[in-house]
């Protein structure tokens, strides 16, 4: 129980983090989380309040080019 009201504490300030993010004009915000299988998203655009699809996603958000410790370690050493 003390885990879990940790856990949602930390839950409740990423969201507050996530919607003063939002504010500042040209952000815009997704935040997934999962735990359980239950999600609780938080969308800066205004999209329905609802676990998105995976293609939703990286339509909205495309994804990030992963980088990997060697990529980090490659530009330290330029």
């Amino acid at each position: 129980k003390r885990q879990n009201e940790g856990i949602n504490r930390r839950k409740e300030t990423l969201i507050k983090k996530a919607y003063e993010l939002g504010e500042c004009d040209g952000i815009d915000v997704a935040l997934i989380i999962c735990k359980h299988g239950r999600y609780t998203t938080y969308s800066s655009k205004g999209y329905a309040s609802r676990p998105p699809s995976m293609a939703e996603i990286q339509t909205a958000y495309p994804l990030p080019k992963n980088l990997l410790p060697e990529d980090v370690e490659e530009r330290l050493s330029k």
